[in-house]
């Protein structure tokens, strides 16, 4: 059944350091003469996409993309869980997709709801489209919240069309489920007889045949702004909302699970350009940018200016997210009595997620991570 909403209103304590712009001590910036300035910015999520997946499936459709615009070849998260019947993890969904609108791994932050990237959109038009209904908790502050459940991905296309021609929203989240589900489906047991089980590489994997359906809806989709003369005033991201083991479904501590991809195209976008390293927490606030708003409240993430601006040549930044992620596995790796004293003494797994800002780091990640590196290092 569809589901439309509208509202009226609307660790080493020495860090790795890779290529890319710098980050501050809290990481948010604001709204400061842009690069680039787009009529819309479309958000373009391939649910589980792969890292690797452009190229090893292939994706040619988002590969022409990455050459018209710019590759980001990891976007890290951190480790995509996804807690049950747990009051400090009050989400209908998988832990990247509050962080990723609102921009931190604060989400069990005061006010967090609020400090979502639709909101900075009110009160002109902002939409979400989706065929799945795990998103409700993330969809406050769209004027136009579209969810159909179970339904293909070409439902997805065809709404989105439709409301950029009747509401012309400013900022659109354009969710593909499919992928996700068929890479969970390769990781479930009762499929244990196909040659797929545990391979999602495999050339008869439903989450290969999803992947490349979604890819042809992203060659259509783009084919299509540009013939309704939409394409030149547009900035389109396509990334995942998270990774995908290689045994199917995004297994938290699964090493790639934790990674996807990330391409930038359309107006006054770098053709070209490569770069190796962002976060899924820069996509709020380079949205915000790139669009002439201000970053949500909380955003901690970096705006990525290289991807508009060729004379923003990247520096050397913090690997926040991909240190942090090899502390948790770090800690998941003991046995569950050192785990158990570890987690007495203060350390949080992703299974504390609400609680990650009431330590005395607050909501400073990198400060956040040192504490959290201290305490494995101790107990």
């Amino acid at each position: 059944m569809s589901e439309v909403k509208t509202w009226l209103c609307r660790i080493a304590l020495i860090p790795l350091l890779i290529p890319t712009t710098p980050l501050s001590c809290k990481g948010q910036e604001t709204v400061a003469s842009p690069t680039a300035r787009a009529e819309r910015v479309i958000l373009f999520i391939i649910d589980g996409l792969a890292k690797d997946a452009p190229e090893r499936l292939p994706m040619p459709e988002l590969q022409k993309l990455a050459e018209q615009g710019c590759r980001y070849s990891v976007m890290h998260l951190p480790l995509p869980g996804h807690p049950k019947d747990d009051p400090s993890y009050p989400w209908s969904c998988s832990m990247p997709n509050p962080m990723l609108m609102a921009g931190t791994p604060f989400i069990g932050a005061k006010g967090i709801r609020s400090s979502m990237i639709q909101h900075q959109f009110e009160p002109e038009e902002a939409a979400f489209v989706v065929n799945a209904y795990s998103y409700n908790d993330v969809s406050n502050g769209f004027g136009s919240y579209i969810s159909h459940p179970h339904r293909e991905d070409d439902i997805v296309i065809a709404e989105t069309k439709r409301l950029l021609t009747e509401s012309k929203p400013i900022f659109m989240r354009v969710h593909l489920q499919r992928p996700g589900i068929e890479g969970e489906k390769c990781s479930k047991e009762k499929y244990a007889d196909k040659p797929w089980y545990h391979n999602i590489w495999h050339s008869t994997s439903p989450y290969r045949k999803a992947c490349l359906h979604a890819d042809h809806l992203l060659g259509e989709f783009v084919a299509w702004l540009k013939k309704e003369d939409l394409w030149q005033g547009t900035v389109i991201l396509v990334c995942g909302d998270h990774g995908q083991a290689d045994e199917g479904w995004h297994e938290p501590y699964s090493a790639s699970s934790s990674v996807t991809t990330l391409v930038i195209a359309g107006a006054g976008v770098v053709p070209g350009s490569r770069f190796e390293y962002c976060e899924i927490f820069d996509l709020s606030p380079t949205i915000a940018q790139i669009t002439g708003r201000a970053a949500p409240a909380l955003a901690i993430g970096r705006v990525l200016r290289e991807a508009f601006d060729s004379d923003q040549r990247p520096r050397q930044v913090p690997q926040n997210v991909f240190l942090f992620n090899k502390l948790l596995r770090a800690a998941q790796n003991r046995s569950p009595d050192q785990l158990d004293v570890l987690k007495r003494e203060g350390f949080l797994t992703i299974d504390e997620i609400g609680q990650w800002h009431t330590t005395e780091a607050g909501t400073d990640f990198p400060g956040f991570i040192r504490l959290q590196q201290r305490l494995e290092a101790e107990y």
